[in-house]
């Protein structure tokens, strides 16, 4: 018995030797493709902690402006896009596939995708016109179309607004490039035009109404005068009343700032009528 013990042990020794003998060979073929492979991963590695480390010393610098962080953060997503592609290329030809006959063999079936995904490559391909040509940032209200908001974020395929009601609106990237942007937050000023009826029996005191609003207009610090002067006129005239048009260019400031600014140029205006004896008309026929 115990002989057989031992014969068996024996034999057992002699196969898994065998065994390894037989292996060896083809498994050191593999050790050419896993050291290419580790000298490959180890540099992209390397890459990968320099750009991160090199954006985030750039946009933590405080000479960075708003507008180049936003480019930067542009920069690091197409930088982590082409080194991600280029290192899945680089790890296959390391390790034996022959990439270019993939892509040679591919061609058609690429083509044939790239149609099926030509939205998505169109929103890419806008979000990166967005990202550099910079017709809007986060933070501006812009109205492209009939969509109008405050933008939250600027993606790769899609960008995020606030609009008027306060709901997030998800807008594709692709939709900017068929349509007139209007950023409202990059204007030096914004027109204001209001229209004042007054009694018909009242037009005597038009004239010295009207200098002295333009008078008020000119001395008051919200109104921007650049370009073109504030102006107030008798532009209506009907048999029950006589229209009043009081127009400036008021300076850029928050949308609260902008009521408050109106509602004081009317509050002034009434007051000059008031003063002149003249009294707010009725447009009623």
């Amino acid at each position: 018995m115990q002989s057989r013990l031992i014969y068996n042990s024996y034999m057992t020794h002699i196969l898994i030797w065998n065994r390894a003998v037989m292996t060896a060979p083809s498994t050191s073929e593999y050790f050419p493709q896993v050291q290419r492979a580790a000298v490959v991963l180890s540099f992209l590695w390397f890459l990968h902690r320099w750009k991160t480390n090199f954006f985030t010393n750039a946009m933590a610098n405080q000479v960075t402006t708003g507008v180049d962080r936003e480019r930067l953060s542009a920069l690091d997503k197409i930088s982590s896009l082409s080194l991600m592609v280029l290192g899945v290329m680089a790890l296959a030809e390391a390790c034996g596939v022959a990439v270019q006959s993939i892509l040679t063999v591919g061609g058609i079936g690429g083509v044939a995708t790239a149609f099926a995904a030509r939205d998505i490559l169109g929103n890419i391909l806008s979000g990166f016109s967005l990202q550099f040509s910079k017709p809007f940032s986060v933070g501006d209200n812009i109205k492209a179309g009939s969509i109008e908001g405050q933008v939250v974020e600027v993606g790769l395929t899609t960008t995020s607004l606030i609009n008027p009601e306060k709901f997030p609106v998800i807008v594709p990237n692709s939709l900017f490039s068929s349509q007139v942007i209007v950023n409202k937050s990059r204007a030096q000023w914004r027109a204001s035009v209001t229209k004042v009826p007054l009694r018909i029996k009242d037009i005597e005191k038009i004239p010295p109404v009207s200098e002295e609003i333009k008078a008020m207009l000119r001395a008051n610090p919200n109104i921007f005068l650049g370009n073109d002067a504030p102006c107030c006129y008798l532009s209506r005239l009907e048999v029950s009343f006589a229209e009043l048009t009081i127009g400036c260019n008021l300076k850029a400031m928050r949308k609260d700032e902008l009521f408050a600014a109106e509602q004081d140029i009317l509050l002034q205006a009434a007051r000059i009528i008031r003063k002149h004896g003249a009294e707010l008309g009725s447009t009623q026929q």
